[in-house]
């Protein structure tokens, strides 16, 4: 195990400290936990990602394109 020195917000500090005292465990081993976790989530590819946000971003497109279509008030080029 290697030491890892980081600083903590006094909020940070503070949840960090309720949480591990509930869990009867050390900030450090709370710390660590958490950690183990979070890179133990499947990671999305970036290419996942990107085609998600392109697929979201095409829907809105064609939504605010029907918006602006249909409402007269809402269309720039009057």
């Amino acid at each position: 195990m290697h030491r890892t020195n980081l600083y903590l917000t006094p909020e940070q500090e503070k949840a960090l400290d309720a949480r591990a005292r509930d869990a009867g465990v050390s900030r450090s081993a709370l710390v660590r936990a958490i950690i183990d976790q979070e890179l133990s989530r499947p990671r999305i590819p970036d290419s996942e990602l990107e085609e998600l946000f392109g697929t979201f971003a095409d829907s809105y497109q064609r939504a605010v394109a029907g918006l602006f279509h249909d409402d007269p008030d809402l269309r720039i080029d009057r």
